[in-house]
């Protein structure tokens, strides 16, 4: 098939910046999710050979593959990331189960210490774990029981359990204590539902593995809190204004580092030492939110202007001096044109009836190629004339693809026409003919 056609010409360049793109997309999905299952105690040896057998797979490719490469590695990359929403989501569920138990324990306790002050009991005070790990929870569940020991057998008067230990053990398995602080317990509805409103959102935040610092600053917070006070609502939304806010916020900064670190990663990849990058490499540090946002979005764009601007630009050189050496003419004001209005006209010869269009949009990623005729000189031609015409442009496109082949550079057909499917396009050639008609027709005038 020899009439118009729609080409991919890829270059050596771009099938290394396709391969250095997605390798690098790659390793970062397994780094993260790496990372995430190490600092969980999820990396067992099967999980861990599998993320490196992944990653040397891919990386043994050669930029020859970079078809294989485009179409398997992004979904590897997508099955990465379910594979870690798997894993968080089996962190989130032991934590969430910590911080119950955390939360009952601590109900517990306060109601302890509440009947120990009523009964005049003397016990070592022990405070509750402001860092939660297992080890400390096992620990504070041992102090509780212990504490429960001691008042259970100072208010016991005989086998069976007294009104006393029956209204015990009833306050303790109903467990309505609020998280920290004894005022909790009050009655009404609305504060009720704030408490239970911060209590989720500190739960949240736990959940997520944000800052226990954090975490215990607003727990203290609460604990200054005087449900007496008329403003006490008033401090208890703005304290849940601020959890919230910190929540919303750590969760996007969060977004944004990643974001920013994968883009850096890229950056690296095109091979130059950009002066702004360790600038932009400390920011990954700031608590910043709008400072990371715009910086990621910053190495984002950059990253994808800069490296399609070297794929771009090899492709217009590679296109040029293949046409050139099938024997067509292009000159600067022609390469201009083209940069500009993305199409480019070319024959072979200054008084040619017929030429080859090349239409391509900015980033030459697909290219049209079809033959053109002067629109000047259609008496000249007839419709075998056009045929035949195409059908020396099938000749010419396969002297152009061997000529690119020797460069290693690779064309792929998307869509080709039969000639003679489609009426030639006519368009100006400039080939000096209307010129040449107009001094005749002036010379017989005179």
């Amino acid at each position: 098939m020899s009439g118009p056609k729609v080409v991919r010409i890829v270059t050596p360049q771009e099938r290394q910046i396709i391969k250095d793109r997605w390798l690098t997309k790659l390793a970062h999905a397994l780094k993260r999710t790496e990372d995430y299952a190490q600092k969980n105690n999820l990396l067992d040896n099967d999980l861990e050979k599998g993320l490196l057998e992944t990653h040397e797979h891919y990386a043994n490719l050669t930029i020859d593959d970079y078809r294989q490469i485009e179409l398997e590695v992004p979904q590897q990359i997508a099955y990465l990331n379910a594979e870690l929403k798997k894993l968080k989501h089996k962190v989130a569920s032991e934590r969430t189960s910590d911080w119950d138990r955390f939360r009952q324990l601590k109900s517990t306790h306060n109601e302890l210490k509440a009947l120990s002050k009523e009964k005049n009991i003397v016990f070592a005070p022990f405070d509750a774990p402001s860092i939660l790990t297992k080890s400390h929870l096992q620990t504070y569940k041992s102090q509780v029981d212990n504490l429960y020991e001691l008042l259970q057998k100072s208010i016991s008067k005989a086998d069976a359990l007294s009104e006393e230990q029956l209204e015990l053990q009833e306050r303790l398995s109903e467990g309505e204590s609020m998280l920290l602080v004894t005022d909790w317990k009050a009655k009404l509805p609305r504060t009720k539902s704030r408490l239970k409103k911060l209590e989720d959102t500190l739960k949240e935040m736990y959940v997520h593995e944000m800052s226990q610092v954090k975490i215990q600053t607003l727990i203290d917070r609460c604990g200054q809190l005087d449900a007496n006070n008329f403003n006490y609502e008033v401090q208890l939304d703005s304290l849940i204004i601020d959890a919230a806010d910190f929540t919303k916020n750590e969760l996007a900064l969060r977004e944004a580092r990643e974001d920013l670190s994968n883009s850096l990663l890229l950056i690296k990849t095109l091979g130059e030492d950009f002066k702004f990058v360790p600038k932009w490499t400390e920011i990954l540090q700031s608590i910043e939110l709008d400072l990371v946002l715009e910086t990621a979005e910053k190495a984002r764009t950059f990253y994808e202007n800069t490296s399609e601007s070297q794929i771009v630009e090899a492709r217009r050189i590679a296109i040029t001096s293949a046409l050139e050496k099938a024997g067509y003419t292009i000159n600067d004001n022609m390469q201009t044109a083209w940069v500009e209005d993305g199409r480019l006209v070319v024959k072979k010869e200054s008084n040619s009836l017929y030429g080859v269009e090349i239409m391509s949009p900015t980033n030459l990623s697909r290219i049209q190629a079809r033959v053109v005729a002067d629109e000047n000189r259609g008496n000249e031609r007839s419709p075998s004339l056009d045929k035949n015409e195409e059908e020396t442009w099938c000749d010419n496109i396969d002297q152009i693809k061997a000529l690119l082949a020797d460069e290693d550079l690779e064309i792929i057909i998307d869509k080709m026409e039969e000639p003679g499917a489609i009426p030639l396009k006519e368009v100006p050639l400039h080939s000096g003919y209307e010129s040449r008609k107009q001094g005749v027709e002036k010379k017989r005038r005179s």
